[in-house]
């Protein structure tokens, strides 16, 4: 769209040069038709151009953030084994209250291997100073900035909240309505929402908010285990009609990481 407005533009110049050789001058009536006519053009494609480049930024600033987590895992599995080996599977409390345990995971399985550059510790996303997380029905989604999370930001600016997330087999409410586990609880992934452009507007998934996990030894972006590949399904997920945004990331990673859809 770009090289064909500049390509326009440059026609219309290219005439007026003829025009002005043939005839020597421009009525100022042709002057003022000519910049009217760059005026519409560029008033017709600037939110374009814009919108271009806003993707542009948010996909360099996801590819840059799923290297750095990545290779984190990776080092991690390096030092400490296969995730199977991490202690995931036993801790036993109160499953709204865990986040000591979630600190002292983070801490040893990932923070050596980034290097933050500012480092929240364990907060909400509301605290930090999020007004409000939208999907891109413009929808709210509260409860990714009310729950707690350890929350640091990259080296490039993006902000990552990590969390833990799992399975308790039996459970009871107490005094204080805290989910109590009876059983061992379990944790099965780590959790990440991974905002491109920190704490900045727009705040929305599938445009500057993505999710990435690690499941079953592997770190990848959020999807449903039967459609990670499945591009008509991330589609369908990651559009304006559904509040289901989090696999944008898959989507944009699938199409060799580019925004193809309604942003």
């Amino acid at each position: 769209m770009h090289n064909e407005v500049m390509n326009y533009i440059r026609r219309v110049f290219y005439f007026l040069h003829i025009y002005r050789t043939r005839y020597c001058a421009f009525t100022l009536a042709e002057v003022l038709i000519t910049l009217g006519i760059i005026g519409v053009v560029a008033a017709l494609t600037m939110p374009t151009l814009i919108q271009n480049y806003q993707k542009k930024k948010a996909v360099t600033q996801l590819k840059a953030a799923y290297s750095i987590l990545s290779q984190a895992f990776e080092r991690a599995k390096a030092d400490y084994g296969d995730m199977e080996y991490w202690g995931m599977e036993s801790w036993k409390g109160q499953t709204t209250n865990s986040t000591a345990y979630v600190k002292d995971f983070i801490e040893t399985y990932f923070l050596p291997y980034i290097k933050p550059l500012k480092n929240y510790g364990t907060t909400t996303m509301e605290n930090i100073g999020y007004d409000n997380i939208y999907n891109l029905d413009k929808s709210f989604n509260n409860g990714s900035k009310s729950s707690q999370k350890y929350i640091i930001s990259l080296s490039n600016g993006t902000l990552s909240a990590f969390s833990l997330d799992g399975h308790c087999d039996t459970y009871h409410k107490d005094s204080n309505g805290n989910t109590v586990c009876d059983s061992p609880w379990y944790f099965t992934n780590i959790y990440i929402i991974v905002d491109t452009n920190g704490i900045q507007k727009p705040n929305t998934y599938g445009k500057d908010i993505f999710v990435m996990t690690a499941t079953n030894n592997k770190f990848k972006f959020y999807s449903y285990s039967n459609n990670e590949n499945d591009r008509t399904q991330l589609l369908k997920y990651c559009s304006k009609g559904n509040s289901e945004n989090r696999m944008c990331g898959r989507l944009i990673q699938l199409d060799g990481w580019e925004i193809n859809y309604e942003w």
